[in-house]
């Protein structure tokens, strides 16, 4: 319901710990919306680790976190999909520090 919706954001996302805080995001293939980037970037978690079965979107969303003050640190594909063409790819962003 909206009045837990509001708990959640009001409180508990505001009194969590940002510098140390991770965010681990496993998006469809469509990727992320830009209304959950928004929310993430406000939230601002000291790392990000993006999961993606799409590099294309991963791609996309990558350029608006780095856009957003984030840097890559880590990037790892994994083929759990043999003789096929899907891959999964993982991404490790860090918070900048300025």
């Amino acid at each position: 319901d909206a009045s837990g919706n509001e708990y959640l954001t009001s409180t508990l996302v505001k009194n969590f710990p940002k510098d140390t805080s991770v965010v681990v995001i496993d998006p469809p293939r469509k990727g992320c919306s830009v209304e959950f980037l928004e929310q993430l970037f406000s939230f601002g978690p000291a790392r990000i680790v993006y999961m993606s079965c799409d590099p294309a979107t991963q791609a996309r969303d990558t350029e608006s976190i780095v856009d957003a003050g984030y840097s890559l640190t880590s990037i790892q594909p994994f083929d759990l999909f043999p003789q096929t063409r899907h891959i999964e790819s993982l991404i490790i962003f860090e918070k900048d520090s300025n």
